[in-house]
């Protein structure tokens, strides 16, 4: 790629995740997933804290990179990541 600039790489989930398997494939797709598939006690874990409180920015452009990546991690903490 050369320029340095953010590309999303979708992220797949397993069937162990509420809703079922998935495939998360925009900033907009992983707001959607927490709001359906993260219930409110669970959401309060770090790991999801992590995805939220950069997930606006990211969607108009910054910290892509950290908050694709804060969502792996919480999809591998939760046995939902492919």
């Amino acid at each position: 790629m050369g320029t340095g600039a953010f590309r999303f790489q979708p992220i797949a989930v397993n069937a162990n995740a509420p809703r079922g398997a998935c495939i998360l494939r925009t900033f907009d797709d992983i707001g959607e997933f927490i709001l359906t598939n993260v219930e409110h006690q669970r959401g309060l874990a770090p790991h999801w804290i992590a995805v939220r409180q950069d997930l606006l920015q990211a969607r108009y452009g910054a910290r892509r990179a950290e908050v694709h990546q804060a969502m792996r991690d919480a999809l591998m903490e939760e046995g939902w990541l492919v």
